[in-house]
Formats: structure tokens, C-alpha cells, sequence
């Protein structure tokens, strides 16, 4: 899996970083306070945020939590599966979401 994180982008993030100290330091321990009092292990944990890095399109994420779930032992069936769950709530949402227009009909 070739890394999202070229140089501009860490570059980038550094700055983000150096001016977000209080931020990014409060979401650390959010994250933590997250982890610490979850009832999922690591495996399953980095499973559902493949699953909704995947749904939300969120390229980097998507490269952070697949590789996470492999090293905490995620099969590739296991990978293929949230993804296709993913897959299939984007798709549900959409078709949801595109139903709207059908509400202007005049059948």
C-alpha cells in the first residue's frame, strides 16, 4: 500500500500542528479517553475506522486504520469485508439521500 503522505502533506501537517498546539493536544487525549474505555479490541477498533474512513472517503485514514488492523492481526477477508460494508452504506445513503428529488414529482 504506497503511503497518502507525500512531503507536501507532512509539511503541511507540521504547520497545522505548530499552530493548533492546544487542539491537537486536547484531541489526543479525546482519542485516548476513547481507547481506554472501549469494549473493542485494537483489531476491531481499527475494523470500524477502516469502515468509516472508507464510507467518508478520507484517504489518509483509510491508509492509518488498514494498516493498523493488519498489524493487529485483521485478515484480508476481514479487511474486504468492512469495506464492502462501507460500500454499502454509501450506497444506502446516497440512494436516501437522492429520494429527495423524487418528493418534487408530480406522479
Amino acid at each position: 500500500m504506497s503511503s497518502p503522505f507525500d512531503n507536501d502533506h507532512m509539511h503541511s501537517a507540521k504547520k497545522f500542528r505548530e499552530n493548533s498546539e492546544k487542539m491537537m493536544s486536547d484531541y489526543k487525549d479525546w482519542k485516548e479517553s476513547i481507547q481506554e474505555e472501549s469494549v473493542f479490541d485494537n483489531k476491531m477498533r481499527e475494523l470500524l475506522g477502516l469502515a468509516a474512513a472508507a464510507a467518508t472517503q478520507c484517504q489518509f485514514c483509510v491508509h492509518t486504520h488498514g494498516q493498523k488492523a493488519i498489524k493487529h492481526g485483521a485478515t484480508e477477508k476481514e479487511v474486504s469485508d468492512v469495506i464492502q460494508i462501507a460500500s454499502q452504506v454509501r450506497a444506502g445513503a446516497t440512494m436516501s439521500y437522492g429520494l429527495e428529488a423524487l418528493e418534487h414529482s408530480e406522479d
